[in-house]
C-alpha cells in the first residue's frame, strides 16, 4: 500500500507541472496587461512601462517561467499584482469557504444520490422509479448557474428563508450552514443526478447476482440482503463517480460563487482573471489541481477497504 501511495504521489509532480505552465501560458495570451487594468484606461505608456519594469512583467516570457516555476518550487506563490498582499495569505483567507461548499455539495451528492438511487433499484419500473430518475435527469441538465438563480428567486426572494448572497457570519456555525444551504443545493445537484443513476444501475446489476438469489434462499431478510451483499458491492462503482464528482463541485463552485456572492478560490479566481493578477489565478487554480489529485488518491484507496480482493501491494 505504501509503495503504491508513494508511486501515485511521485505522479503528481509531472500532473501539476502541467497544469501550472498550461495555466500560465494562458494568462499570458492576454493582449493586455495587468499594468493597464491596475492603472486604468487613463493611464500614461509611461506610467504603465514603469509599472510593468516594477511588477517585473517586461521580462521576456521565458525568465517569467524560470522565476515563477522556482518560486513555486520553494514554496513562493508569489504577491497578488493588485492589492500586493502574499498570495499564500489570500489562498489561507478564501479556501475554508469553499471547502465548506464543496463538502456541503458532496453531502448533497451523497444523501440525495444514494437514497434515490436506492429506492428507484428497490422499487424497479414503479412511480418512485420513474420520478427519482425525472429528478436525475432534470439535476444533470439544469446547469448550475441557472438553478443557483431559480433557488435564490424561490427561497430568498419570495419565501424569504434563506439569505440571497454571503457566506454568512464568521465564528458563527448557525449562519454559516443558514447561508450555505442554497449554493449546497445549486452546486450538488449535478452530481446528486449523476449518483442516482450510476447507484441505480449498479444495484440492478448485483441483485440479478447468484449470490443474492442464495442469500434470499437462505431466509436473509430483505434489509440485511441490501446492507450486507448489494449496497457493499454495488459501491465500487459508486465511489468512483463521487471522486470524479469532486471535479465537478470545485469547476462549480467559480460559478455557485459568484452567483451567490459568496467568499472563496471560485470568485478568488474570476476576480483574478478579470484583474489580470496572474499570481493568485496561478495559485488558486494550482490549489484546486492539487484538491482534484487527493481526492482522486482517497477514492482509489478507498477500493481495497471496500473489496478486499483488491491489493494495492
Amino acid at each position: 500500500m505504501s509503495t503504491y501511495v508513494l508511486r501515485r504521489i511521485l505522479v503528481f509532480a509531472p500532473t501539476l507541472l502541467a497544469v501550472i505552465t498550461g495555466v500560465f501560458l494562458i494568462l499570458r495570451a492576454s493582449p493586455a496587461s495587468p499594468a493597464e487594468r491596475i492603472l486604468g484606461e487613463f493611464a500614461t505608456e509611461q506610467a504603465i512601462v514603469e509599472l510593468e519594469e516594477r511588477l517585473g512583467l517586461d521580462a521576456p516570457l521565458p525568465v517569467q517561467y524560470v522565476t515563477f516555476l522556482g518560486g513555486y518550487l520553494t514554496g513562493d506563490f508569489g504577491t497578488s499584482l493588485r492589492n500586493r498582499r502574499p498570495v499564500l495569505q489570500e489562498i489561507r483567507r478564501e479556501l475554508p469557504y469553499t471547502l465548506h461548499l464543496a463538502g456541503a455539495g458532496m453531502a448533497v451528492a451523497i444523501i440525495v444520490g444514494l437514497g434515490l438511487g436506492v429506492l428507484s433499484a428497490r422499487f424497479q419500473n414503479t412511480a418512485v422509479d420513474h420520478a427519482s430518475r425525472v429528478i436525475a435527469l432534470l439535476g444533470i441538465s439544469i446547469p448550475v448557474f441557472f438553478s443557483g438563480l431559480l433557488l435564490i428567486y424561490i427561497f430568498s426572494v419570495h419565501l424569504n428563508w434563506f439569505p440571497a448572497i454571503g457566506a454568512g457570519r464568521r465564528g458563527d456555525p448557525a449562519s454559516i450552514l443558514h447561508a450555505l444551504v442554497l449554493p449546497a443545493i445549486a452546486v450538488g445537484t449535478l452530481s446528486a443526478g449523476v449518483t442516482m443513476r450510476m447507484t441505480r444501475s449498479s444495484m440492478l446489476e448485483v441483485l440479478r447476482q447468484d449470490f443474492v438469489r442464495t442469500a434470499y434462499a437462505k431466509g436473509i431478510g430483505e434489509r440485511a440482503v441490501y446492507l450486507k451483499h448489494v449496497l457493499r458491492n454495488a459501491a465500487l462503482p459508486v465511489i468512483t463517480v463521487l471522486g470524479l464528482s469532486f471535479g465537478n463541485l470545485l469547476g462549480g463552485a467559480v460559478l455557485t460563487e459568484t452567483v451567490f456572492g459568496r467568499p472563496g478560490l471560485g470568485k478568488l479566481i474570476v476576480d483574478a482573471i478579470i484583474w489580470q493578477d496572474y499570481p493568485v489565478a496561478q495559485a488558486a487554480i494550482f490549489v484546486f489541481a492539487v484538491m482534484f489529485l487527493i481526492v482522486n488518491l482517497l477514492t482509489d484507496l478507498s477500493y481495497a477497504l471496500l473489496d478486499p480482493r483488491i491489493s494495492y501491494a
